[in-house]
């Protein structure tokens, strides 16, 4: 590695040496991509001929390396009438496997009765994700946590004569129990029958982590929901262990024994997984140990920078390590990626929607072969009257919104859209991806989240072609742009130059993927700075989209001198290649034969989907949330009557469904592009301020089929606010900084009959969460020891609009 290093001598003080690393280098000759197979009691093949294998490094599909896509989204917590379009809206996403969590303590209430029905209803939740082409990990306990009421185990289960979680015969009857059940429920559906459910998680963060048994006493010592023999080991959240397991032993017993029971139950799958960070227990060379990374985790007191910006070999060292297994017999998949997080009454750690791409990119980078979201998508924690799930101690009693991409009500967050970018390059290129080595440059040695003037960037290569992932992004801190930067990288052959003439900024939380000696279609890409997104056909031509990070001049070097068709980009060619350049934040199009390449700014791409069945699909770019559905496309979008759609190729029309949606055509170079405009609906519901705390909203009136949602917005500033609905408590806030937004479509049928309640308490001087809260928000405490400020609450309109492409 070299570094360029600037003397400064200050006048009057000791000198001091400024390093400017404005030119970094990395050598990925001589590396190994060699897998080891057959080590591993997993995998399978379907009734339709389908085969799913695991090798040391990745997952292969038909025999080829694949890239699973994992968001966390528990059936139990949202209303089942809407479970298909909120399926669509993670497909959407870019997720291509659903995960969720099967709560003992929700579906055995009370010992022997068994419920399976409404919002429980796990089978056919798993038959929605089916017709969705959605597949699934199922994650079966015992226990699971998820901020869940004894961490999903009953309370009916505290004080029987045996330790919970573990390998006492009484216990062991009980999960026996449980598993059938389930094994009922995916009956049928399993990937050997040629269903979507292709893995099962067993138990979760066993010897290591536990909750608290919610039977308990105000200044009692907690109880947590493990066997007595782990207490000394066993955390309250996610972490590491530097203690070792005594009976590490006895946890690999314990897990394959879960395993045993679920095969003998019937769940029979290809792929089974354990939790195994912070030295937890998984099935020795039976499970693939999951992994996790919490930048804001709510169990740890205050807001240092986490090591989860920092790039590393992780498929040698994971993170939270040491782990209770060799990590090299295993791929590097991740289950628990925070993308969001909870609050709790005292620690209220604020998730910034920005920070989700960058840690996704260090992820992949640092060789991680799998991503899992957690959560994906929020939602509500269940209640029986005023009896909580929820796990309590400070959490929210109701509201699971977990700051993720698709909220607790189904609005989408900033994290939604920029998540999408890396899960579109994952399910496009990830079986290119999946078999190259991280390469961790020298600097990345003493690197610390403090430091954030040394670029952050890997390698992931062949020895030959690969990926320059980058980002300049860290948690907890302020970072500034990193200027003149060029990266280096030696292959077998050549060094390549990120760019080959000149140097490029990296703007604050900017993230890069960069293609070097990659084939796309037909060209070889020697290098380029411009990220892939995804790619398609549509009669008979190949299209290739790329995006141009903010900040970053877009620049595509060919490995031959090339004829092509250019729009809106400068072509020059020099020593036999061809240098395509465009200019940041504008479109630029070229191509060759039947094969189009298409690049276009980052904001352009936040609003990229594909649409259309294969062979014959269409890029669409719109700010509205668009959701597939057979032939038709559901355009969604909420503060706004009217929005465009663009579509690449070029389509004849679109055809509207409804007599009130109108559109027209608005001229574009490379794009049809066309304005949508519907009437404005104004919500006949009433929304009161009784008192500086009180709100009561009547919708008896209303016609909720007029609109897709209807969604409240309090932006205020206070301690904490709850909303009552017929007696009941139907969803809390503990403030963040953030405004609350609750979504009405879920009470419509409560609505005609009753009013709903909205009770705001103030935030006081001496509240131990105020250091979470953003400076801006912080109220000025001097003449008073309490503050509440309520802005006039919104009542927004969510449409949806129902569009099929005319194809020329």
């Amino acid at each position: 590695m070299m570094k360029k290093y600037l003397l400064v001598f200050i006048l009057g003080l000791t000198s001091h040496y400024i390093i400017s690393q404005n030119i970094y280098h990395t050598d990925v000759t001589g590396l190994s991509t060699e897998v080891r197979k057959g080590h591993l009691d997993l995998g399978g093949i379907s009734i339709t001929g389908e085969s799913i294998e695991v090798n040391n490094f990745f997952i292969e599909r038909n025999d080829k390396p694949w890239f699973p896509v994992v968001g966390e989204f528990h059936y139990s917590r949202y209303p089942n009438r809407f479970w298909d379009e909120e399926i669509k809206k993670m497909k959407a996403g870019g997720v291509n496997v659903v995960a969720t969590y099967v709560f003992w303590i929700l579906h055995e209430q009370r010992e022997g009765e068994f419920r399976w029905e409404g919002d429980l209803d796990l089978r056919r939740f798993v038959e929605v994700c089916r017709d969705n082409d959605m597949e699934m990990i199922v994650r079966i306990g015992p226990f699971a946590h998820g901020e869940m009421r004894n961490g999903g185990l009953p309370d009916w289960l505290y004080g029987r004569p045996f330790e919970v979680r573990s390998n006492d015969s009484l216990y062991l009857v009980y999960t026996e129990k449980l598993y059938n059940q389930i094994a009922q429920q995916l009956q049928g559906l399993y990937f050997k029958d040629g269903g979507p459910v292709i893995g099962i998680q067993l138990e979760n963060e066993y010897q290591h982590s536990a909750a608290p048994w919610a039977i308990s006493y105000q200044g009692a010592e907690r109880e947590y929901t493990s066997a007595r023999f782990d207490r000394e080991i066993i955390q309250a959240g996610v972490g590491t262990n530097e203690m070792g397991n005594d009976y590490a032993e006895y946890g690999q017993k314990h897990m394959q024994t879960l395993k045993e029971i679920a095969i003998k139950a019937g769940m029979d799958v290809p792929l089974y997984t354990a939790t195994g960070w912070g030295y937890a227990s998984i099935v020795k060379n039976g499970s693939i140990p999951v992994m996790a990374g919490y930048a804001y985790p709510f169990w740890t007191a205050g807001n240092k920078p986490s090591p989860f910006f920092l790039y590393k070999n992780i498929h040698k060292n994971p993170d939270y390590s040491p782990v209770s297994y060799v990590p090299e017999d295993y791929p590097s998949l991740a289950a628990e990626l925070g993308t969001g997080m909870c609050v709790t009454y005292s620690r209220r750690p604020l998730v910034v929607g920005e920070s989700f791409l960058p840690m996704m990119v260090r992820t992949v980078g640092s060789g991680s072969n799998g991503l899992g979201y957690y959560m994906y998508h929020g939602g509500t924690t269940p209640s029986n009257g005023f009896y909580m799930f929820s796990e309590g101690f400070g959490l929210n009693l109701k509201s699971y919104d977990y700051q993720a991409p698709i909220g607790e009500f189904g609005n989408t967050s900033t994290g939604f859209r920029h998540l999408r970018l890396i899960n579109l390059f994952l399910t496009h290129y990830g079986s290119i991806l999946a078999p190259l080595v991280p390469v961790i440059p020298e600097t990345n040695t003493a690197l610390t989240p403090e430091d954030t003037v040394t670029l952050r960037y890997a390698v992931r290569s062949d020895g030959s072609k690969g990926f320059l992932f980058m980002h300049n992004f860290q948690d907890h801190l302020q970072v500034s742009d990193l200027k003149e930067l060029q990266v280096k990288i030696k292959t077998g052959k050549e060094t390549i130059s990120f760019p080959e003439n000149g140097t490029f900024n990296l703007k604050p939380g900017v993230s890069a993927i960069f293609p070097f000696n990659m084939q796309f279609g037909n060209l070889t890409f020697k290098y380029a700075t411009v990220q892939p997104l995804c790619n398609f056909k549509h009669s008979a031509i190949s299209y290739y989209v790329f995006f141009s990070p903010e900040g970053i001049a877009p620049e595509i070097v060919l490995n031959e001198d090339a004829k092509l068709s250019v729009t809106n980009a400068k072509i020059t060619r020099k020593n036999g290649k061809t240098f395509i350049s465009g200019v940041n934040g504008s479109i630029f199009e070229f191509g060759k034969e039947n094969q189009r390449f298409l690049v276009i700014p980052f904001n352009d791409a936040l609003k990229a989907c594909l649409a259309g069945s294969t062979g014959n699909q269409n890029l669409i770019i719109s700010d509205a949330l668009v959701l597939e559905s057979g032939n038709k496309l559901s355009l969604i979008l909420k503060e706004q009557e009217s929005v465009t759609l663009e579509t690449y190729p070029r389509i004849k029309d679109i055809e509207l469904s409804g007599e009130t949606v109108l559109s027209e055509k608005i001229p574009s170079q490379i794009f049809s592009k066309f304005l949508i405009s519907m009437p404005k609906i104004i919500p006949e519901i009433n929304l009161v301020q009784y008192d500086d705390r009180h709100f009561v909203l009547n919708a008896h009136n209303f016609d909720f089929s007029a609109v897709n949602d209807i969604f409240i917005r309090f932006d205020y500033r206070g301690d904490r606010a709850v909303c009552m609905l017929d007696g009941e408590l139907a969803t809390d806030n503990l403030y963040t900084s953030k405004p609350w937004i609750i979504g009405l479509k879920r009470y419509a049928d409560q609505l005609k009959n009753y009013e709903m309640y909205f009770y705001f308490l103030p935030m006081r001087k001496d509240a131990p969460y105020l250091g979470y809260l953003e400076k801006e928000v912080l109220p000025d405490f001097r003449e008073s020891k309490e503050f509440l400020e309520i802005k006039t609450p919104k009542i927004i309109p969510e449409y949806k609009i129902s569009i099929e492409l005319k194809q020329p």
